[in-house]
């Protein structure tokens, strides 16, 4: 798909996320017994792992993907980017970042989810949806948007996706086995993700072509 063509489809993109994230939310806030089959069979699956050596390794890859240290990441991207001499790219960029934590931590208090009484590691706020996996999969979103349009070689940008999806994946299981978030809390936080990032874009382009005409 071309980069016109993925502009083209972009609104549709932004619908589906935040139609499957607004569903999810609802049952989360209804608590539905869908919802907590769900969780419950997926941190069921986690238990056969769960040993004292490996909760200590988990809790140290899960602070690398934490709220703060998504934050320094992407401010670091914001400055890589400024000093490349892209100022609108890196303030665009800064202002995602703000944006969308902003919306994160607004649905985080609606939602006001408690989290999962048997967690492994001591932690304070609500549970949906998952800071970590959000600030993570907005990392790398930016990377992706940001940096992948100007590596040339294909082989070096489908291992930076398969890197970045990883990744999100990897700090999404960590908050699962920890037992400090639901299944569903880092589902939806992809999704959320996924839906601001593109209305960042759409009201960013709609800005440019406005000055424009």
């Amino acid at each position: 798909m071309t980069h016109l063509t993925y502009k083209k489809y972009r609104p549709l993109y932004a619908t589906i996320y935040l139609v499957i994230f607004l569903i999810l939310a609802t049952l989360v806030k209804l608590k539905s017994p869908l919802i907590t089959n769900f969780d419950t069979t997926i941190q069921k699956l986690l238990l056969p792992i769960t040993t004292p050596d490996m909760t200590a390794l988990v809790d140290k890859i899960t602070f690398l993907g934490g709220p703060e240290m998504s934050f320094i990441y992407c401010l670091l991207l914001c400055l890589i980017v400024y000093l490349l001499h892209d100022t609108s790219d890196a303030l665009w960029a800064l202002s995602t970042v703000v944006f969308c934590n902003l919306i994160n931590w607004i649905v985080k208090n609606i939602v006001a989810r408690t989290r999962p009484s048997d967690r492994l590691v001591e932690i304070n706020g609500y549970s949906f949806p998952s800071g970590h996996t959000f600030g993570t999969a907005l990392f790398v979103l930016l990377v992706f948007f940001l940096f992948l349009p100007h590596i040339q070689t294909k082989g070096l940008k489908t291992l930076l996706h398969i890197v970045g999806i990883l990744w999100i994946i990897i700090i999404a299981l960590t908050r699962i086995y920890l037992h400090v978030h639901y299944p569903t809390d880092t589902i939806a936080s992809i999704f959320l993700v996924g839906f601001l990032f593109e209305c960042s874009l759409i009201i960013t382009e709609a800005y440019q072509h406005q000055k424009k005409a």
